[in-house]
């Protein structure tokens, strides 16, 4: 089983997600940007919510404030998607087709909230490679809700050992979900963290990107 983060492992969306955060503050809190010199990669929505609120009120949201904002979010999100350029990565295509092929259950551990991630994998055009998932909407802590998606894969695909299950990303929150979780990770370059962060993380194969097929498939289905 295998499952992916989206954001810079799966596809770039030219910071369609941003500009659509830093639009629903603006309209529905009246508030400037609160992200400046913040790092997004790796971190869940509802975290990047928990975040801004605390820069900007000291405090987190109300539910009433998060039920809002994500609404709103999304809205921009769609609207931002339909017309900005996203790219799906190298590498990317061919393997969810090896996986499609070879029977190997497909599914996401990203911290976007799932309606989110759904319309970020529509506008790349692979949405129907993914059956399963664990979102941001699901936990807010990354390495449970990618628990939640490995139990959501292995409830379709039946009881896959721990060491058959391989969480693909590009941020170290990737690779401390991946052994949160008792599971495997694949780390790629094609996020925004520095190779030696990547590296410190300790990842069990690091790449540049997921373009070498070959070598890819004797990482997640060896012998």
């Amino acid at each position: 089983m295998v499952l992916f983060d989206i954001d810079g492992t799966l596809l770039h969306t030219t910071g369609a997600g941003v500009r659509a955060l830093k639009r629903m503050f603006a309209t529905e809190f009246d508030c400037p940007d609160p992200f400046d010199g913040y790092s997004f990669s790796g971190r869940t929505d509802p975290g990047i919510l928990r975040d801004a609120f605390q820069r900007l009120y000291g405090r987190g949201p109300t539910s009433e404030e998060t039920s809002r904002a994500l609404g709103s979010y999304l809205r921009f999100l769609e609207d931002d998607l339909a017309t900005c350029d996203v790219k799906v990565l190298p590498g990317v295509g061919p393997l969810l087709e090896r996986l499609a092929a070879d029977g190997i259950p497909t599914g996401l551990a990203t911290g976007n909230v799932e309606e989110g991630a759904r319309l970020k994998l529509s506008a790349g055009g692979i949405l129907h490679y993914f059956r399963f998932g664990g979102f941001g909407s699901d936990a807010e802590h990354r390495g449970e809700l990618t628990r939640t998606g490995i139990a959501r894969g292995r409830a379709l695909a039946g009881p896959v050992p721990d060491h058959s299950v391989f969480i693909v990303g590009d941020s170290p929150l990737d690779v401390s979900a991946a052994r949160y979780a008792g599971v495997r990770c694949l780390a790629v370059m094609t996020g925004w963290t520095p190779r030696e962060e990547m590296e410190a993380a300790g990842p069990d194969l690091l790449l540049d990107d997921l373009s070498d097929l070959p070598t890819v498939m004797r990482f997640l289905v060896p012998g």
